[in-house]
């Protein structure tokens, strides 16, 4: 019985101990069709989450005002949509560019699980 005790407190160590501390490894792409199907597919997905940001009275609209900030923001939700980036790795990027949008950016993250 001490044995299986013992066995047991044990296994819960070496449990813990292997758990990751980083972002695991990202999923592989989400869609395996076509770039064009993939730009549709997405564009109604962005559609959809940028529709649900109306209705959260906490979101605040990320100002994305030169081309540049908004190809950026379209390549960082693209990668997250399409699986390439993990939504911690998609949330740590959006925060070095918009320190003060935390909230936004785990919006968009968990409003991309619930579009898919």
């Amino acid at each position: 019985m001490k044995q299986y005790l013992l066995f047991a407190i044990l296994s819960g160590y070496l449990l813990t101990g292997c758990s990751a501390t980083k972002d695991p490894v990202p999923p592989q792409p989400l869609y395996k069709v076509s770039e064009s199907q993939k730009s549709k597919i997405y564009q109604t997905t962005m559609g959809k989450l940028a529709l649900s940001t109306k209705e959260d009275s906490r979101y605040q609209r990320i100002a994305l005002e030169t081309a540049e900030n908004k190809a950026w923001f379209r390549s960082l939700t693209y990668r997250l949509w399409n699986r390439e980036i993990t939504k911690q790795a998609f949330v740590r990027e959006g925060l070095k560019q918009y320190p003060e949008h935390r909230y936004e950016f785990e919006f968009i993250a968990e409003g991309f699980n619930l579009q898919q």
